[in-house]
C-alpha cells in the first residue's frame, strides 16, 4: 500500500535515454518518501498508476519518455481520485511533452525543476478509435506519419535518438499515400480534401522537437487540427525545412483549426498514433477535457 505523503516514480527500463540514467536512479532512491516502481510494460504501468492514485499518493513522477506519460495518464484517469500531481524526468527518444512544458532534457537537471515547480492544470484529449478509448496530453499524429511509425523499431530508436522521427519524415517522400479525409469540427464547420497527414495537438511538438503546432496550448481546452494537405513534390519536399527554419503552420499545404471536438474520416482508412505509440486507425473522435490533471512545471 501507498501512504498519501508518498511520492510514486514510475521508472520506465527501455525508455529511450535511460542507459544513461544510472546516477539519476540512485538519487531519487535517495529521497525520503519517494517510492521507485520499475514497470514491465504498459498495462503494468497503467494499473500502478491507477492503485497509486487510489490511494492518494500526493505525486506521480514519470521517468521516461512520451509512451510512459501516456500510460501515466491512463493509469490517473481510471482512478476515481484525482489529486495525485503528476511530474515529468524525461527520459525517452522524443520528450515532446517535456519540451511543451519547458523542463529541461537533462535530467539533473530537470529534478531540480521538479522539487522547485508548482503545478498547473492541464488538458488531455479524449480520443476513439478503432482499438477503443484512450486518453492523451500531448499529439496524436495520422496518415503517412501513422504508416512511418509503424516501421519505427526501438533498435532505430536507440540507434537515431531523435533525429529517427526527421530521418522518417524523409523517408516516406518516397511512399506517400493520399488519403481522401472528412472531418467535421464541434462547430459544424466541415472539411473535405486529400491530405498526407493529420495531427491533433494538445502539445506544441512531436517527432522528437519538432514544433508541430506553434498556437497549441496546453490549458486553453481546445485542441489543435493541423492537415497537411496533398500537393506538388516540391511543396511537399519543403515541409521538411519548414519544421526546422520556420512555422510549419505558415506553409502552403497546411490547413489549421481549433475546435473542442473534431471527428476525422479517412479512405483508406490511416494508422493512428498516440505520443509515439500506434492506437488503431480511423475513423477518430477527439474531445477536450479542460483542466483534467495538474503537473509539475517550471517558471509558474
Amino acid at each position: 500500500m501507498y501512504a498519501d505523503d508518498e511520492t510514486l516514480v514510475l521508472w520506465n527500463p527501455s525508455a529511450g535515454s535511460i542507459q544513461k540514467a544510472g546516477d539519476l536512479r540512485a538519487r531519487l532512491e535517495e529521497e525520503n518518501h519517494w517510492r521507485l516502481y520499475e514497470s514491465k510494460d504498459r498495462e503494468d504501468a497503467i494499473e500502478c498508476v491507477r492503485e497509486a492514485c487510489e490511494a492518494g499518493v500526493s505525486r506521480l513522477i514519470v521517468a521516461g519518455g512520451d509512451g510512459t506519460i501516456n500510460s501515466a495518464v491512463e493509469g490517473m484517469m481510471r482512478s476515481d481520485e484525482h489529486q495525485t500531481i503528476l511530474g515529468i524526468l524525461p527520459l525517452g527518444t522524443g520528450n515532446d511533452f517535456a519540451r511543451s512544458l519547458g523542463i529541461s532534457l537533462k535530467p539533473r537537471i530537470a529534478l531540480s525543476q521538479l522539487l522547485e515547480s508548482r503545478s498547473r492544470p492541464v488538458d488531455l484529449v479524449h480520443l476513439t478509435s478503432s482499438s477503443g478509448e484512450r486518453y492523451f496530453a500531448n499529439m496524436l499524429t495520422a496518415g503517412n506519419t501513422g504508416v512511418y511509425m509503424d516501421h519505427l523499431t526501438e533498435e532505430i530508436k536507440h540507434r537515431w535518438g531523435p533525429f529517427s522521427y526527421l530521418r522518417g519524415v524523409i523517408d516516406i517522400l518516397q511512399h506517400l499515400k493520399v488519403f481522401e479525409i472528412e472531418v467535421t469540427l464541434a462547430d459544424g464547420r466541415e472539411i473535405a480534401c486529400e491530405a498526407l497527414n493529420v495531427f491533433v495537438a494538445n502539445g506544441k511538438m512531436s517527432g522528437g522537437g519538432l514544433n508541430v503546432c506553434s498556437q497549441a496550448k496546453l490549458d486553453d481546452g481546445l485542441i489543435d487540427l493541423i492537415i497537411v494537405r496533398n500537393g506538388q513534390t516540391q511543396q511537399i519536399a519543403s515541409l521538411t525545412s519548414n519544421y526546422l527554419i520556420s512555422d510549419f503552420l505558415e506553409h502552403e499545404l497546411i490547413e489549421y483549426h481549433q475546435a473542442t471536438s473534431l471527428r476525422v474520416d479517412s479512405r483508406p482508412p490511416f494508422p493512428v498514433t498516440v505520443d509515439g505509440d500506434r492506437f488503431g486507425s480511423s475513423p477518430l473522435e477527439a474531445t477536450v477535457v479542460h483542466g483534467r490533471i495538474q503537473v509539475l512545471s517550471p517558471g509558474l
